[in-house]
């Protein structure tokens, strides 16, 4: 709720002079926020592919190029933190960069994350439109 509410309060951002040449994967068990990060990515001008699980999100990565991952931490069966694991230990994978998006705002998940090799960690409860799309601007080597 956190997540939507901090959408709702930062309205939608203007799409970039230059768009990602490869599209998002997004990979989040949750309907209501897979949506909603569809919905502030899309609204961005970037394209958007869709994984209701992180075992369907590494078939995707797995069967078409991407531009970067934004992964939930908390899904049933293999975890965020176990997709960037095996994403790092692909060759054709482990330069994507990976967000991890998530509820689990402490320390020691920020470092599960960054063991993992997550490019960025962005807590739903802190929230913020700009500062996401920023981040993702700057992992895409975007202007």
């Amino acid at each position: 709720s956190a997540l939507a509410e901090a959408a709702a309060r930062a309205g939608f951002a203007s799409a970039p002079s230059e768009r990602a040449s490869r599209p998002i994967l997004v990979v989040d068990d949750s309907l209501t926020t897979r949506m909603l990060e569809q919905s502030i990515l899309e609204s961005a001008g970037y394209e958007v592919e869709l994984a209701v699980s992180a075992e369907e999100g590494l078939a995707k990565a797995r069967a078409r190029a991407f531009g970067l991952f934004m992964v939930d931490v908390e899904m049933p069966g293999m975890d965020g933190y176990e997709f960037v694991r095996q994403i790092r230990a692909d060759p054709e994978l482990r330069s994507v960069p990976a967000i991890l998006v998530t509820s689990r705002n402490s320390p020691d998940d920020r470092r599960r994350g960054e063991e993992a090799g997550a490019s960025a960690y962005i807590g739903k409860g802190e929230f913020d439109q700009r500062h996401l799309l920023e981040t993702i601007r700057r992992l895409a080597g975007e202007p």
